[in-house]
């Protein structure tokens, strides 16, 4: 297979898995937690060219990160021991320009510092394009924890939109999850939990999309539009779960309808004591069986009787291995987020486990409580490979250049280190080392 056919690495799924990162580019290392200057991440975005940056050190990064230019992969899961936190906002250059994001294993946490709230998100990656997001885990945004409005070819998987501030925006009380707004188009969200948050759990405007085997709790809209609204979605799988805070609406399909609007619903699981607890196929249909139901925004004449096939739509498009929606509710709560996750992120497995929390931005004072820092393994060559793993595959510890070998798998030889050290992580929170092939190097570091 062609390298640009490859996703952008395995597991990779939906409409960003074009994004191929830093693939074939040179290997930055991030050497400490700073927030500028050489040897930190700031330093490793603001370069250009393919680059795959990889981590020699873990902890939390004090302040905001700016993705000035795009062909990059950040692998968080090369951080040692603890992963990496920013305690600040991950955003990308508002351009078109800056394209082609792989991030993944990254834990980010703003503190609303009293700028402009209607641009204070956690994550915001807006009208860029081939973006994938794999087991992030963000919280505490003021507008929404992620704002990908007018991006086009993203994914969101495996990760937490937890627990967006319900104080500092304008408007009053926002406190929304993720948002992917007018001109945004093909954009997969799948195998994420959207945990204490007002509304936009998530907000898709255009189609085609997937919204798949998500899990939504202590939210009261579960899927919105909140702009107008255009072409095919699939919204299938998902479990939504009645918290403390408010009343639970799983389906709001709010605003006008545009050109080829139709919606494919099937297998949603409803948690809602008192009112329904169940599968959910049809709401149309079915209008009995939760209140709001009754109040659909939009007539059945929206609904396709089949599940779209975006492979027929879209070339490159990979779909979604899918499961039923308390099967995958199960995934969601073994895998989903940064690994290793921190105090934050438990907390809120904890919350949906009991049943209790509240929407609202909740502070640590340790973001790191919990986690133990490790040391990076040798690298003679300072390629990003360890020097172990790449005597088992026939490289050389002293030649720098060998991280762009093509290695059967079809991937270069960092991405499939790096990819084995994120199947470790993977395997690791699941309690299996049998889901995902790893090389015993790297299960020994993530120890």
């Amino acid at each position: 297979m062609p390298a640009s056919a490859l996703p952008s690495f395995p597991g990779a799924e939906g409409f960003g898995a074009v994004a191929t990162g830093g693939r074939g580019g040179r290997v930055i290392k991030v050497t400490n937690l700073r927030t500028s200057g050489s040897g930190s991440l700031q330093a490793a975005l603001d370069a250009s060219g393919p680059r795959i940056i990889v981590f020699d050190v873990s902890g939390v990064i004090e302040g905001d990160v700016l993705i000035r230019n795009g062909d990059v992969t950040i692998a968080g899961q090369t951080a040692p021991g603890a992963g990496v936190t920013i305690h600040g906002r991950l955003t990308a250059k508002y351009s078109t320009a800056v394209n082609n994001i792989v991030a993944r294993f990254l834990r980010v946490r703003p503190v609303y510092n009293g700028s402009a709230g209607e641009q204070f998100d956690g994550v915001q990656i807006s009208r860029n394009s081939k973006v994938m997001l794999d087991h992030m885990s963000i919280s505490w945004g003021v507008d929404e924890n992620l704002d990908l409005y007018e991006a086009d070819d993203v994914t969101v998987q495996w990760s937490t939109i937890e627990s967006s501030s319900t104080t500092g925006h304008p408007e009053g009380m926002h406190n929304y999850g993720l948002i992917n707004g007018p001109d945004g188009h093909r954009i997969t969200l799948h195998h994420n939990l959207f945990a204490h948050h007002k509304a936009r759990c998530p907000a898709v405007a255009n189609g085609p999309a997937d919204i798949l085997n998500n899990v939504a709790y202590n939210v009261r809209h579960g899927f919105v539009h909140h702009n107008p609204a255009t072409g095919h979605f699939n919204i299938v799988g998902n479990t939504y779960i009645k918290g403390p805070s408010d009343q639970l609406i799983p389906f709001y399909f709010d605003d006008s309808a545009g050109a080829g609007l139709k919606y494919f619903l099937g297998d949603n699981y409803i948690d809602d004591p008192g009112k329904f607890t169940g599968t959910v196929e049809n709401p149309w249909k079915q209008p009995y069986l939760h209140p709001s139901f009754s109040k659909l925004n939009k007539p059945e004449s929206y609904r396709s009787a089949t599940q779209f096939n975006f492979t027929r739509e879209v070339p490159g498009y990979i779909p979604v291995t899918t499961q039923r929606a308390q099967d995958a509710y199960r995934l969601v709560v073994a895998q989903a987020g940064a690994l290793p996750r921190d105090v934050v992120t438990k907390g809120v497995f904890k919350n949906m486990e009991r049943r209790d929390g509240s929407w609202g931005a909740r502070y640590v004072n340790n973001l790191m409580d919990g986690l133990s820092p490790g040391t990076a393994p040798a690298d003679a060559d300072r390629d990003g490979m360890a020097d172990a793993w790449e005597r088992a595959h026939g490289l050389s510890s002293s030649n720098a250049n060998d991280h762009t070998k093509v290695m059967p798998s079809g991937y270069t030889a960092i991405e499939e280190y790096i990819n084995e050290l994120a199947a470790a992580l993977i395997n690791k929170a699941s309690g299996s080392s049998a889901m995902l092939p790893v090389e015993g190097e790297i299960e020994e570091q993530i120890e």
